[in-house]
């Protein structure tokens, strides 16, 4: 498969430090946007991945899981995660 493609991920972090938690995570190229949020998760952030050349090694589920263990979950405050990996998407704009 080639192109880019998207993994979403509800963050749970500690109370009191949103915003800078915000700005550590934007620093990853993945992630293309983050959200805060009210409920069970604080944070919603949107992954983008360029799958070219990638998808020969590993399948995009791994690529995926590989970034929130070692990258995501190892950020200060993270209590805990859930990502969602879509199997088809419908837009309104060109990813």
């Amino acid at each position: 498969m080639k192109g880019r493609r998207r993994a979403f991920v509800f963050i749970a972090i500690a109370p009191g430090n949103e915003e800078a938690f915000v700005e550590r995570l934007m620093r990853y190229e993945e992630v293309l946007e983050a959200h805060l949020t009210v409920g069970e998760y604080d944070v919603l952030a949107v992954l983008e991945f360029e799958v070219y050349g990638q998808a020969f090694l590993w399948s995009f589920q791994e690529i995926v899981s590989n970034f929130v263990l070692e990258k995501i979950r190892r950020l200060r405050g993270v209590r805990d995660t859930n990502t969602i990996i879509p199997t088809r998407s419908i837009t309104k704009r060109e990813l």
